[in-house]
């Protein structure tokens, strides 16, 4: 993985066995009963992230992760069986859905969970950890706030241009446009911070690209999770 998040699929296909694979098996039976909430809800990221990786390794080369195919009995990639976790075979869906968003109610999951595309948040690089989870998960969100690629805050004087899971998921941040911006606004200072903090922002919501987070298909040189001067 480049500092940028984007990662290098064709060297982790080849190392499969020895990178990859036992870090699913931990996953598989770990035990969760003893973790407090911060420990479990780094567990499940972990596990979401680890086996986005194991199903693009498992299909390489493809361009997207909407190139995979959904199971017989659903519509997308993010529905298929992709390994046990805690001794219980679960889906992409089912650990962001049901366990993570329903369990936890933390909206800053979506500015760690990497669903293998351009237009996610950079995959870290480190494992999330209970003691360290909300530092974590902060410096999570406002790398990605601050990326021009994924998000305009502000676009211009009137508006900002918001990446589409913001738009997605906005009720995990706030019951309106509104209550979105003020959830947004501790991440930026000054005349953005008050603007935010009133909804005073017309909101646009940016093209999502499903592009593969994969070093071959990167967007040039830099970081693009970077705004100059941030």
């Amino acid at each position: 993985m480049d500092p940028q998040g984007d990662v290098d699929y064709e060297a982790l296909q080849a190392q499969a066995d020895s990178v990859l694979a036992p870090y699913l098996q931990d996953l598989a039976t770990t035990r969760l009963a003893p973790l407090d909430r911060e420990a479990r809800l780094a567990f499940w990221i972990n596990a979401y992230n680890a086996y986005t990786l194991k199903l693009i390794v498992d299909h390489y080369p493809v361009t997207s992760i909407r190139d995979i195919e959904g199971p017989p009995d659903g519509d997308t990639p993010f529905q298929r069986p992709v390994g046990p976790v805690a001794d219980t075979v679960r889906t992409l869906d089912e650990i962001e859905h049901e366990i993570i968003r329903e369990r936890f109610e933390e909206p800053r999951i979506h500015f760690a969970l990497v669903c293998a595309a351009k237009s996610c948040p950079r995959l870290r690089l480190e494992a999330y950890t209970g003691p360290r989870l909300d530092q974590q998960l902060d410096d999570q969100a406002h790398r990605f706030l601050h990326a021009d690629r994924k998000n305009r805050i502000p676009a211009d004087e009137e508006h900002v241009a918001l990446s589409r899971i913001l738009k997605w998921y906005g009720s995990d941040f706030g019951p309106t446009p509104a209550a979105v911006q003020q959830e947004l606004a501790s991440y930026f200072e000054g005349s953005v911070r008050d603007s935010l903090s009133r909804g005073a922002y017309e909101v646009r919501f940016l093209p999502y690209d499903w592009t593969l987070n994969d070093q071959s298909l990167n967007w040039g040189e830099g970081d693009p999770d970077v705004r100059s001067g941030s």
